[in-house]
């Protein structure tokens, strides 16, 4: 399989100035771009995807409600899903423009990620991971569900098959409630989840006896005790999750020890071991993978995505 990497310098956001407000680094995408291609030129020239149109509403339906897409047009209710008040202040049509337009296309370079994988090439969207978008809401800075969109959109179109098998392994620090919550009841769908139950969100409130595959790891664990449970539990997850067709990575770097908002304590050498460990599995078993960046609050997060991308530019196919 050959690997795809899908990225435009669209992805950077801007909330006039109050993006500092939040720590999310609202240049990371350009930045992690730019650190892979002046690493590896040659792999970032040829296998670069730009997309160039983002996701309509139209689209969007396939997982979230019309009247959710319609209240995004409120400033308020774009605010309080990004957590970032004084933005309710801004006119809408700044935060469409400015906000909403580059994730609208971050979920499109997982939708084009996503056709790659199904066309047998592995591919990394350098955005999106978007796992706390609900059907009828946005969190968590989270506000189009583009994982499970691109499984909804290609069942749609026929390239993924109805009752094909996929993998999702969500190792961002947070539990990806909102995609849970739109795939919920959906067998062909196995969910891997190792998260930091001692922040936002929290455990769910279903009982975790019967749920093996979601794994809540204390606050200030490091790379023993994270990497043990990862090894334990990633081969044990694929046997369980049988033939598969396709798995997401979601791999967010909030991990890293001094990230505030993932509160783990895992160091650049770990969140690099726990990448390859993901990679390698999923290629030696001959699944196609689709790559997302997620959540990552550290001024080191696009460093790592970069060294994600290297490694898939020459890990073994």
């Amino acid at each position: 399989m050959r690997c795809r990497f899908v990225y435009s310098p669209d992805y950077d956001f801007s909330l006039l100035g109050l993006e500092r407000l939040h720590p999310f680094d609202a240049r990371r995408a350009s930045r992690a771009w730019s650190s892979f291609r002046g690493a590896n030129r040659k792999a970032a020239k040829k296998a670069w995807l730009q997309p160039t149109a983002p996701v309509t509403d139209d689209e969007l339906e396939l997982v979230h409600t019309r009247d959710y897409l319609r209240s995004l047009r409120s400033s308020a209710v774009v605010a309080r899903a990004v957590e970032v008040w004084p933005v309710r202040l801004l006119p809408s049509f700044l935060l469409r423009r400015y906000l909403l337009a580059p994730m609208r296309l971050a979920a499109r370079g997982t939708l084009m990620a996503t056709a790659c994988a199904l066309a047998g090439e592995s591919a990394m969207n350098f955005g999106g991971g978007y796992h706390h978008a609900f059907r009828d809401r946005g969190e968590g800075f989270c506000l189009f569900a583009d994982v499970a969109l691109a499984i909804a959109a290609h069942r749609a179109s026929g390239r993924l098959g109805r009752e094909e098998r996929v993998a999702v392994i969500d190792l961002d620090a947070h539990r990806g409630n909102g995609f849970a919550s739109i795939v919920a009841g959906d067998p062909r769908i196995a969910v891997l989840d190792v998260f930091n139950f001692q922040v936002y969100p929290g455990l769910p409130d279903a009982d975790l006896t019967d749920r093996p595959f979601l794994i809540p790891v204390h606050s200030r664990t490091s790379d023993q005790a994270y990497l043990g449970a990862l090894r334990e539990a990633l081969p044990r997850f694929l046997d369980a999750a049988g033939p598969v067709r396709l798995a997401f990575y979601n791999a967010g770097t909030d991990i890293l020890a001094g990230d505030r908002l993932g509160m783990l304590a895992v160091s650049p050498q770990g969140v690099a071991a726990r990448d390859r460990m993901v990679i390698d599995s999923l290629a030696a078993r001959g699944i196609p993978t689709v790559v997302t960046t997620s959540g990552g609050y550290t001024k080191a997060s696009h460093e790592l995505i970069a060294k994600l991308a290297m490694h898939i530019a020459v890990a073994p196919r």
